[in-house]
C-alpha cells in the first residue's frame, strides 16, 4: 500500500511540473539602455499614445521607431524602444515657419488705399504683443546648463484660455513635435511666429485667421512637461528671440 501512495504522489509532482509552459514569460517595466534610452514593456491598459506622452515623445514616432502601423496596436509584455533624443522628423514645423506669403494681385488705386502689409509685418517690436496668458515667468529665455530655452514659459493652470498674441495665420496645429506636447504656431505679416506649446487642446487648426486675443487653445501638460504651463516662443523666420521684448511690462 505504501509503494501504491509513493507511486501516486510522483505522478501527481510530473503532472504539476507539466502544467508549466517552458515558453518565458515576458516582463513588464522598463528596462534603461543608457541615460537617454530604454526598454519599455507594455503593462496592461498602456496605449501608445500613452507611453508616447509618459515618456514626453509623439506617440508617432514611437510607432515609427518600433515598426508598428496603424491602428496602433500592442500587447502586454511587447518590447519597444525609447529613444528620448533621436533626431526627430521637425521637417513639418520647418515648413509651418518657411511657408510663403502669398503674394496679391497688383491692387487698383483707390481712395482707402492699399494697406501696407509688408509695415504692418515689420512693425512689431517691444509691447506690441498681447499676454497669451496670466501668469508668473517660470523660466525666461536663453540657456539652461548646456541647452537653449527657446521661449518662456508661464505657470497657469489647466485649461485655462491661451489667446493669440497677435492677429495673423495658424500655420501649424498638431503634436507631431517631440517634446511640445500639442502645439499651435501663428504668422504674423511676413517673418514674424508665435508658438503655443503643451495645450491640453488645440481650438483652432491650419489655415484659420486669428485676432488679437482670440482664444486659440487650453493650456495643458502634454509633450515633455512636469506641470502645467504655457510654453511660449517668438521666432523671426525660423530664429528663436526673447519673448520678453515683444510683450508689455507687467
Amino acid at each position: 500500500m505504501a509503494v501504491v501512495i509513493r507511486l501516486l504522489s510522483l505522478l501527481m509532482l510530473l503532472s504539476l511540473a507539466g502544467c508549466y509552459s517552458t515558453t518565458p514569460v515576458r516582463e513588464t517595466g522598463v528596462s534603461r539602455v543608457s541615460s537617454k534610452a530604454v526598454i519599455y514593456y507594455v503593462r496592461p491598459g498602456d496605449t501608445l499614445y500613452s507611453i508616447g506622452r509618459r515618456f514626453g515623445i509623439d506617440y508617432h514616432l514611437v510607432a515609427r521607431r518600433n515598426h508598428i502601423r496603424k491602428p496602433y496596436t500592442i500587447s502586454v509584455g511587447q518590447r519597444l524602444y525609447i529613444d528620448r533624443t533621436a533626431p526627430w522628423d521637425k521637417s513639418e514645423v520647418k515648413r509651418a515657419y518657411r511657408a510663403p506669403v502669398a503674394k496679391s494681385p497688383p491692387a487698383r488705386k483707390s481712395k482707402a488705399g492699399n494697406s501696407s502689409h509688408k509695415a504692418k509685418a515689420d512693425s512689431y517690436g517691444k509691447g506690441t504683443l498681447l499676454w497669451p496668458v496670466n501668469g508668473k515667468v517660470s523660466s525666461r529665455f536663453g540657456r539652461r546648463g548646456s541647452r537653449m530655452h527657446d521661449g518662456i514659459d508661464i505657470k497657469a493652470d489647466e485649461g485655462t484660455p491661451v489667446r493669440a498674441a497677435g492677429s495673423g495665420e495658424v500655420v501649424y496645429s498638431d503634436q507631431r513635435l517631440a517634446g511640445y506636447g500639442k502645439l499651435v504656431i501663428i504668422r504674423h505679416g511676413r517673418n514674424l511666429f508665435t508658438a503655443y506649446a503643451h495645450n491640453q487642446r488645440n481650438l483652432v487648426k491650419k489655415g484659420d485667421r486669428v485676432k488679437a486675443g482670440d482664444t486659440i487653445a487650453r493650456v495643458g501638460r502634454t509633450g515633455r512637461t512636469t506641470g502645467a504651463h504655457l510654453h511660449f516662443e517668438v521666432r523671426k523666420g525660423s530664429t528663436p528671440v526673447d519673448p520678453l521684448a515683444y510683450l508689455p511690462r507687467r
